[in-house]
């Protein structure tokens, strides 16, 4: 047995699960009462544990844990006594079962120096600390589990105890004595109290003890805002029983919530050939592994339809004297750059906004960040294939997330009333909805009381016209982001905004961290934006070449969606894993998405709900054979690849070369 515990003011769970405590509570934990308990344990691990590595928290003196060993499982013990732990590895080698002890502090000693398991027990042993250290506790417990690992978490029922609540009770049997003192405090939730111990002729022990008791709910509730997904509530460690209010001993069957990949996986730890991290806008054309790739999952050649506007900004900000004076500017009486930049966005988008309406800040990446916090406490509600990081964020500090289809949005938003909607406009398959569906959302999502947030990083490609920015001074519960990264290809600036009714603005500035943009990119943001739309060469590029590219991948058997016109990009259908390995034989990479689920159907994948199909490519007629998903019918899963329409002549002519025989 290892001992991590440092003695520090010890709190009052470290000191009382001695001697004397197991003395009494012995005559409570009998050895039919383990047995059916431990039973319970197994049968739940054996049917829904993805493994047999189980970590028993609060083990006491091992009864679970030398159970379960004996059943095969591999097990670890951890709890805060001492004298328990000495008696759990007496029971244990009395068995003749081999199991892991580890003496800790499990609200304190964070985090827990033990490996991953695939299922954690804790019965009996939850309530000792705060709410916020039982919240860190089961957060903990997510960190230490596989991914989908389970959790049986068991606790005492507050309901069938407060009916029965007495101040005073005496328990006693022959040689031991045990007077019961407490008082229950309804407004906090916790019972605290003390047990005098009699044994036989020694001294009396006073114990103390300072319990939270939770309604069934409230542990629920937690476990969610944990990152877990609660399977089923059994009641008195039987499989299948539905708890009941006098239900004494309630069992929460959970499993942790698999982490939605942030959007910058993709692209971590590779570098170009200079060294430096690569990124969207100035990535190598090439990979490292194999020469001969062709990397389709970005637009390097995209900036050169853009330079001469982004020359011209970067000239006109070092006039007088260059960046350093912007550099060195600190606007702590304009901490979200809105009085600065709220003149250069209404002459961008050709209406006015008010400086109260305009938060500006570390890009798109950055304000997706505030607004995870603004979700909390959920849920959130996403499209399959949104961008993963406001929900990501979000359910790292407690929010569910929950994601719908486009033809179910309304009525995801009518069950669920999420906190807030995060939508992507243009959609991944690039639907690049219009304003009137927008407001239609936004109406439904307002008597829902939520937030929707709009991202329009990609909608740059249709010039500020296109943008939905102007329904937020009719939709006090919209926000919409705009970025400097796509098309612009000048993420570097690391320069975004919010746009939003001032009464929402103020909701977000209280999270947003203020002095998010700095004073050099965002003098050379505004100039590129008061050029207005720039876009106008780089659009002609792709209505050239982007059917040309659609048209091979179809004759190469892949299903291709084309989006909307201006879009640097289609996707493809990866159903049956047949387009991965075109990509291989072909020497190209994509961007994979998903699994994206999608409803195929003659007429392509519908969303009636909200005014039209999604997928629905702009212009296009509804015509079969030109969305993911035509031909078939019924729901699939898959993966869904986004691959970048190459525009230069030479990714072009390496591309068709590619595809020489589809041609």
């Amino acid at each position: 047995m290892s001992d991590a515990r440092r003695p520090d003011s010890p709190p009052w769970y470290l000191t009382f699960f001695g001697e004397d405590f197991w003395a009494v509570a012995d005559h409570e934990y009998t050895p039919e009462r383990t047995a059916a308990e431990a039973g319970y344990l197994a049968a739940v691990l054996d049917t829904s544990a993805p493994g047999r590595r189980v970590l028993d928290l609060g083990c006491g003196t091992g009864r679970h844990a030398v159970a379960l060993a004996a059943r095969g499982f591999g097990v670890t013990g951890v709890d805060s006594g001492g004298w328990a732990l000495g008696r759990a590895e007496s029971a244990a080698a009395a068995a003749g079962v081999p199991v892991d002890w580890l003496r800790i502090d499990l609200l304190r000693e964070l985090p827990w120096p033990v490996d991953e398991f695939d299922a954690v027990v804790c019965v009996q042993s939850f309530g000792w600390g705060s709410d916020a250290q039982q919240l860190r506790l089961l957060q903990e417990v997510r960190r230490v589990l596989v991914p989908g690992g389970l959790l049986i978490l068991d606790h005492s029922n507050v309901l069938a105890i407060a009916g029965k609540y007495v101040p005073e009770a005496t328990f006693e049997t022959e040689g031991l004595r045990a007077d019961f003192r407490r008082t229950y405090r309804t407004a906090s939730g916790r019972s605290t109290g003390e047990i005098e111990v009699r044994r036989g002729e020694a001294e009396p022990v006073v114990i103390h003890d300072d319990v939270r008791m939770y309604q069934p709910a409230e542990v629920r509730d937690l476990l969610t805002r944990a990152g877990f997904t609660v399977e089923r509530v059994d009641a008195d460690f039987a499989v299948g029983r539905e708890p009941a209010p006098t239900t004494r001993y309630v069992q929460f069957v959970a499993r942790s919530r698999a982490d939605t990949p942030a959007a910058i996986t993709a692209w971590e730890g590779r570098r170009d050939n200079r060294g430096s991290t690569q990124d969207e806008a100035h990535p190598s054309t090439q990979d490292e592994a194999h020469p001969s790739t062709l990397d389709l999952r970005w637009s390097p050649d995209e900036f050169e339809f853009v330079r001469p506007w982004v020359d011209a900004a970067f000239r006109s900000a070092y006039e007088n004297g260059g960046l350093a004076e912007p550099s060195r500017a600190y606007p702590l009486s304009d901490p979200y750059s809105a009085d600065m930049a709220a003149p250069a966005l209404s002459g961008h988008f050709g209406l006015d906004l008010a400086p109260d309406t305009v938060t500006a800040g570390a890009g798109a990446t950055g304000l997706l960040h505030a607004c995870a916090a603004l979700a909390v406490p959920g849920p959130v509600l996403r499209l399959a294939g949104g961008h993963p990081d406001l929900p990501r964020w979000a359910a790292r500090l407690g929010a569910e997330t929950i994601t719908t289809r486009f033809e179910d949005l309304a009525a995801a938003l009518d069950r669920h009333a999420p906190s807030v909607l995060v939508l992507d406009r243009p959609t991944i398959t690039g639907d690049l909805f219009g304003r009137e569906r927008l407001e239609e959302i936004a109406e439904t999502a307002r008597a829902c009381g939520t937030t929707v947030v709009l991202d329009e990083a990609y909608a740059v490609y249709a010039g500020p016209g296109a943008s939905c920015v102007p329904a937020v001074a009719e939709h006090p519960n919209l926000i919409v982001l705009r970025s400097m990264s796509k098309g612009y290809c000048c993420g570097g600036l690391r320069v975004g905004f919010a746009f939003a009714a001032p009464g929402l603005t103020r909701r977000l500035r209280e999270i947003a961290p203020p002095l998010g943009a700095g004073g050099a990119g965002l003098a050379v943001a505004l100039r590129l934006l008061a050029q207005g739309d720039v876009f106008g060469a780089l659009r002609t590029r792709i209505a050239e070449v982007k059917p040309v590219v659609a048209r091979t991948l179809r004759r190469a058997g892949l299903k291709v969606t084309e989006g909307a016109g201006c879009l640097p990009w289609v996707t493809v259908d990866g159903e049956r894993g047949a387009a991965s390995v075109v990509w291989e034989k072909r020497g190209v990479r994509v961007k994979e998405i998903g699994p994206v689920e999608v409803v195929c159907g003659a007429e392509g994948v519908s969303g009636a709900a909200f005014g039209g199909r999604p997928w629905e490519v702009p212009g296009s007629g509804g015509r079969p054979g030109e969305h993911a998903g035509s031909g078939g019918s019924g729901r699939r899963d898959g993966p869904l690849y986004k691959i970048a329409v190459p525009l230069s002549e030479a990714r072009l002519t390496a591309f068709l070369d590619a595809f020489a025989d589809a041609r």
